[in-house]
C-alpha cells in the first residue's frame, strides 16, 4: 500500500510538472494531453523531456548531420568513472553554443524537478561527441576509437544507442530536424557500425 501511494504521489508531481510547462492542461478534474505532451508522448528515454523541451526551443535548428549526431551521443553517453575528469574537446563550429543552450535547458529542468520534489538526472556527457562528430564526417574507425578510448564492441554499443535517438528525431521532430536527423543516422550507421545491424 505504501508503494502505490508513492507511485501516486510521484505521478501527480509528474502531472503538476508538466502542467506547469504547458504540455498538459486542467480539463475540470481531468488533465488534457496538449501537443507538446504528444510531441513527448513519442519520445523514448531517461532525457524525454530534455530532448522535447529543445525540439519545442529550437535549438538544434542550425546543426548539421554530424552535429545532431553529437548532440545526440551528449544525450546518451555515460562515461567510465575513470574518465570522468579528462580534459573533453567539443567540434569546432555552431557546436559549443547549442550545447550550452541544451545545457541551460537541463539544468532549468533540474530545477523544476527539485521544486516538485522528482529525481533529477545526470548532466550531460560531452565525452563522446568529438568522436562521433568524427566518425560522422567520415574520420577511420582506428582513429576514432583512439580518441574515444573505447574498444569496438563499445563504440558500437553506443551508436546505437545514439542511432536510436537520432530515429525518434526523425519520426517525431519538425520537418528541418527531421532531415538533418535522418542524415545523420545515414552518417552513424556505416561500416563496422551498419555490418553490427547485419552480423
Amino acid at each position: 500500500e505504501r508503494h502505490t501511494n508513492l507511485v501516486a504521489r510521484t505521478f501527480d508531481r509528474i502531472c503538476d510538472l508538466l502542467l506547469e510547462l504547458g504540455y498538459v492542461a486542467k480539463d475540470g478534474d481531468d488533465l488534457e494531453v496538449l501537443e507538446n505532451g504528444k510531441l513527448l508522448g513519442r519520445i523514448y528515454g531517461d532525457r524525454d523531456l530534455l530532448v522535447t523541451e529543445s525540439l519545442r526551443l529550437g535549438i538544434w535548428r542550425n546543426l548539421d548531420a554530424p552535429g545532431m549526431a553529437a548532440m545526440a551521443a551528449a544525450l546518451v553517453y555515460e562515461a567510465r568513472r575513470d574518465d570522468e575528469h579528462l580534459e573533453i574537446k567539443l567540434p569546432r563550429g555552431n557546436f559549443s553554443e547549442v550545447f550550452e543552450e541544451t545545457e541551460a535547458v537541463w539544468d532549468s529542468l533540474e530545477q523544476l524537478s527539485k521544486q516538485h520534489r522528482l529525481p533529477g538526472t545526470n548532466p550531460l556527457d560531452p565525452g563522446l561527441c568529438l568522436p562521433i562528430h568524427r566518425w560522422a564526417t567520415g574520420a577511420r574507425l582506428d582513429a576514432v576509437l583512439q580518441q574515444a578510448d573505447l574498444l569496438p564492441g563499445d563504440f558500437i554499443r553506443w551508436t546505437k544507442q545514439i542511432i536510436d535517438l537520432l530515429d525518434q528525431l526523425a519520426q517525431t521532430a519538425e520537418p528541418a530536424i527531421s532531415v538533418t536527423a535522418k542524415d545523420a543516422v545515414d552518417k552513424v550507421k556505416r561500416g563496422i557500425v551498419a555490418y553490427s545491424y547485419y552480423g
